[in-house]
């Protein structure tokens, strides 16, 4: 190379070079856009409409899919029958990249609670996150979750069994008792995050008044927006497969994975409700059934409530069941 020519070359470098890498970095750092904001569970305690609420609310920016369960671990495998966990941290990331100046940008995956190693994992990626997490009667939550399973296809067993085989084996049983024991799951994010970063709120009392809840969240968020127009849905309601198409619709982990990348959360739900499920009455939880589950948790459920420094208004620990 001439003389010239290694003096144009160290001349573009200094003032072409360098900018186009910090141009490459920026575009980068605002790719790989990681989340602030994460419902963390519990599973059947409204988290999908907390989800469904906070989405269509200016300012906050939600995953289209729900439940990417990225940090989840442990607690949900690789090859879950169902759920279908990104592991990829850019496929994770795309989730996000249409965020823009939204204030917050979250994502709900309820498995994150119960996952030993969750709240740990999003600390390390974004210690100043905001924690939402949502408790039930564990009783009660425990119903609703084998409801679902049964629907789905995954449990065939009456309730009774299916509680009897999960105490003998506790670890990997479908219902996974322990996930109702909260004072753990929830030390273990007020120990990694603090006080002024993680919101409990009780299930019981969301479903009472939610828009008093969402604006609550609202105000732990930091958004000042009121919500004058809020009109409460009902998500989820109990249903059963309209036939054995349905039922294999429902439990076909390809199809759910495909329809979160293809059709938006609210034509997923408006699908399922008119095509794939029928509304049915619920079933009514057994006494027998619900003593021993009283009594599996009832020694946690002091502790939580002292824990949260607050009686909890679950009827199944302040009952003559309880006693």
């Amino acid at each position: 190379m001439s003389y010239l020519g290694r003096v144009f070359e160290d001349w573009w470098i200094t003032n072409y070079e360098d900018q186009s890498f910090i141009l490459i970095r920026q575009m980068r750092k605002n790719m790989e856009r990681w989340p602030n904001f994460f419902i963390v569970g519990a599973d059947k305690a409204g988290t999908s409409s907390l989800y469904s609420y906070l989405k269509d609310i200016p300012g906050i920016f939600m995953s289209s899919i729900k439940e990417p369960n990225y940090f989840s671990r442990k607690t949900i495998p690789d090859e879950h029958p169902i759920l279908n966990p990104i592991r990829d941290q850019r496929k994770y990331l795309e989730l996000f990249k249409d965020a823009k100046h939204e204030q917050i940008v979250g994502e709900a995956s309820p498995s994150y609670l119960a996952d030993p190693e969750a709240a740990e994992l999003i600390h390390r990626i974004s210690p100043a996150s905001k924690i939402l997490i949502s408790l039930r009667d564990p009783v009660e939550r425990i119903f609703s979750h084998y409801l679902m399973l049964k629907r789905n296809g995954l449990i065939k067993s009456s309730f009774y069994d299916e509680i009897h085989f999960a105490l003998k084996k506790r670890d990997g049983d479908k219902l996974h008792l322990n996930h109702g024991l909260y004072f753990e799951h929830v030390k273990r994010y007020l120990d990694r995050f603090g006080e002024d970063q993680v919101k409990i709120i009780i299930f019981e009392e969301f479903v009472k008044n939610e828009r008093l809840t969402v604006q609550n969240i609202l105000r732990f968020l930091n958004l000042k927006i009121n919500l004058h127009n809020f009109q409460p849905e009902i998500y989820n309601k109990y249903g059963v497969a309209r036939g054995q198409l349905a039922a294999k619709i429902l439990k076909n982990r390809f199809i759910r994975s495909t329809s979160e990348k293809l059709i938006s959360p609210s034509k997923r739900r408006l699908l399922k409700e008119k095509l794939i499920l029928k509304e049915d009455t619920k079933p009514i939880m057994d006494e027998r059934e619900r003593i021993i589950l009283i009594d599996f948790y009832k020694n946690d459920v002091p502790k939580i409530e002292n824990l949260l420094g607050r009686k909890l208004p679950w009827k199944n620990f302040h009952s003559h069941l309880y006693q």
